[in-house]
């Protein structure tokens, strides 16, 4: 049975119940006394339902969705109705469904997984009980909440930061370096290098090479990310076009007048098994200047050159080398001392053996399902040591069966009742949880469909921990999770939805609203059935009224767009969500209906729901809009290069398709999200950001 036949069921028994002197049961009447009861019913939330006996007594129901739901719900009762005009039962108030075998037996399984609690009602408390049940939710919804005031510390903000790249949001990395910059959180050298990764992220390759502080920048020892990040966007910007022609000639000549002179230097700390750019742009660096590995007679400068760029990598290789010589001037005491720091640094199993006993230490361990091992040992230590590498080995998502285990071992460890008390082992957990997610949801491939059940598994996990976090950051790992789970797993869509209602529940601010809106879009896009999102939609309206959120034209002509789509009809949306009294052609609070757009792209593999923004921007732009959902770079990708902005979905969105709009960075508007909600703010935001003419 399903959730829809389970509500008509209990529905259903309830009317066969319900006394003829009361007011008619209507579901769909407003004003009917437990109108909300039933709407929480549909909508998956904590209802409360009577039903009567022929004394005029009612035996009461109180279903939630989870055991924390019920207690809260009890608790509640308690304080509201229990005992001034009902009681509790007196045999057993909560029951499993497994406890009954009556006629509503399969749809309380449904309902009320965790159980449901009784009580009930003389006839004249139970006239009394739907106008009291009324006003408690009339008083919850009017409850403030409170985000904290604390500004977050240096290592949430890199958190945030790495979380942003993963995600695909280039408007919440650009909001972390601003604050680390404004609070002077950290040394100039280290924002620049975080600033590097998230021009190299978001394809933004010129700013990069057009670098001011460019020449200081490479003059510093950097982060092998780093380092590969800057050798990427010389190739990009000066080798690719060339390289993929097959023009030898041309791209040596362009590595020698533009990429040798600006990072030369870093080109000798390079590998080919950094990447395929890295390894063309060697090639040209090798016919440029004839380089070759470091003979025997420059091993020992190779090794402290190495060990004073801080190159952890060069130095394990050189010292590694320098340790096979029969005689060297370098001092075995220093060399060994060298190497052995490295290992805290760069995991590296073969220079541990060669290195023991000198080296005491715990072995750092060498990828994640070390890690799930060692935490499995209570080896903490060097678990920690993992998590606190500098260039931590990263999951590659593509090896299946290995990110299932350890996305499995993961969940086990925080499911472990013998965690509980033990502090540090859940703090390392909640320390491991963004890494590896990062890591998951960061890949060029996500989503991938075997891994949809370790999407869903790490969707709970971090709504679990991140409850009370209202960073932006934290939210768009909710919904980068959530989208990969509904696209990945069939019938998953009502607990999904579950989750994400509860990420919303959990902490109602302002500060979240823009992910409920986008969690409404993702489930208006998905999910077979609504009644959650439904829910969730008249508790987002609700939340509006009762914190008198001043919405745009724009944000409530979005709100309406999504009610439509969830199946409210005309009569709910006015009750819910009426149009202002005077509405003129050109509202001043639609920043889309007064600029002075006239082509409009948005390019997106999730046809349908790119469809349904464009229709939303024509009503509100006039102009042409049309999608551009190829794979690779065609007549559509060509016509979107002449359009005065591109609405690029990030995550629907190939990498050949992307790089076709190269030159025209200032033209695109990332969409962090697939709905037709997140296009249409994404184009919103960069109208304001950006120096659009107005009519």
């Amino acid at each position: 049975m399903n959730r829809a036949d389970a509500c008509t069921a209990v529905l259903n028994r309830l009317q066969t119940t319900w006394p003829s002197a009361w007011r008619a049961l209507d579901t769909a009447d407003p004003q009917h006394p437990l109108y909300e009861e039933i709407l929480a019913l549909r909508s998956s939330g904590t209802c409360h339902l009577p039903f009567f006996s022929d004394r005029g007594q009612a035996s009461w129901i109180s279903i939630a969705g989870d055991a924390d739901a019920l207690r809260s719900a009890i608790a509640g009762l308690r304080a509201w109705i229990i005992p001034s005009f009902a009681w509790e039962d007196r045999a057993r108030p909560v029951l499993r469904p497994t406890d009954y075998s009556g006629p509503l037996a399969d749809a309380l399984a449904e309902l009320a997984p965790a159980g449901y609690y009784r009580w009930h009602s003389a006839p004249a408390g139970t006239a009394v009980i739907p106008p009291r049940l009324r006003l408690w939710r009339q008083v919850q919804s009017r409850r403030p909440n409170f985000a904290s005031a604390k500004p977050p510390s240096l290592f949430e903000l890199r958190e945030q930061f790495r979380l942003a790249l993963a995600t695909g949001d280039p408007a919440i990395a650009g909001q972390v370096l601003n604050a680390i910059d404004e609070r002077q959180l950290d040394t100039a050298a280290n924002t620049l290098f975080m600033r590097t990764q998230a021009r190299a992220r978001f394809g933004a390759y010129t700013e990069i090479t057009q670098e001011p502080r460019l020449a200081e920048l490479v003059s510093l020892r950097l982060p092998q990310a780093v380092r590969t990040n800057i050798v990427n966007a010389f190739f990009e910007v000066y080798l690719r076009v060339h390289d993929e022609r097959g023009d030898a000639e041309s791209a040596t000549r362009a590595f020698t007048e533009a990429v040798y002179p600006a990072i030369g230097g870093l080109l000798a700390l390079c590998r080919p098994e950094d990447g395929r750019p890295v390894a063309r742009t060697l090639v040209y660096y090798a016919a440029s200047t004839g380089a070759a590995p470091p003979s025997n007679d420059n091993r020992e400068q190779a090794f402290f050159d190495a060990l004073r760029q801080g190159d952890w990598r060069a130095v394990q290789e050189s010292g590694t080398r320098l340790l096979e010589l029969p005689d060297t001037t370098t001092s075995t005491l220093i060399l060994r001392a060298a190497l052995t720091e490295s290992l805290k640094h760069r995991p590296n199993a073969h220079l541990e053996t060669r290195l023991a006993p000198e080296h005491k230490a715990s072995p750092v361990p060498e990828s994640w399902s070390q890690f799930i091992t060692r935490v499995r040992a209570a080896d903490y230590t060097s678990a920690e040591s993992f998590l606190e590498l500098d260039d931590r080995p990263a999951l590659h998502p593509g090896h299946i069966t290995e990110t299932l285990e350890i996305v499995a071992g993961l969940e086990e460890f925080f499911t472990d009742p013998n965690h509980d008390q033990n502090t540090t082992a859940l703090e390392l957990l909640g320390r491991s949880l963004p890494l590896l997610i990062e890591d998951i949801v960061g890949e060029s491939d996500f989503p991938r469909c075997p891994l949809g059940a370790a999407y869903l598994s790490l969707l709970q996990l971090w709504t679990q921990e991140r409850a009370t976090h209202v960073q932006p950051a934290d939210s768009s790992v909710a919904l980068c999770l959530a989208g990969g789970a509904l696209q990945c797993v069939p019938d998953v869509d009502t607990q999904v939805a579950n989750v994400l209602r509860q990420w919303w529940e959990s902490r109602q601010v302002r500060a979240r609203m823009p992910f409920l809106l986008e969690a409404l879009d993702l489930l208006a896009q998905y999910a077979r059935e609504f009644g959650i999102a439904q829910g969730l939609w008249i508790e987002g309206v609700a939340f509006v009224r009762a914190q008198a959120v001043e919405l745009t034209r724009a944000e409530r002509q979005l709100w309406r767009s999504l009610g439509r789509r969830l199946g409210f009809d005309r009569e709910t949306l006015a009750e819910y969500l009426p149009e202002p009294a005077i509405v003129t052609e050109h509202d001043a609070d639609d920043v889309l209906g007064v600029a002075a757009l006239h082509k409009i792209a948005i390019v997106s593999l999730h046809e349908k729901a790119a469809q349904a923004a464009a229709v939303l921007l024509r009503e509100r732009t006039k102009a042409e809009v049309f999608v551009v959902s190829e794979l690779v770079a065609g007549p559509g990708t060509r016509n979107a290069q002449t359009a005065d902005v591109v609405l690029l979905v990030w995550a629907a969105t190939k990498h050949a398709v992307y790089r076709a709009f190269d030159d025209m960075r200032d033209k695109v508007a990332y969409v962090q999200g697939t709905g037709a909600s997140s296009i249409v703010l994404s184009l919103e935001r960069w109208v304001l950001s950006s120096r659009v003419t107005v009519v």
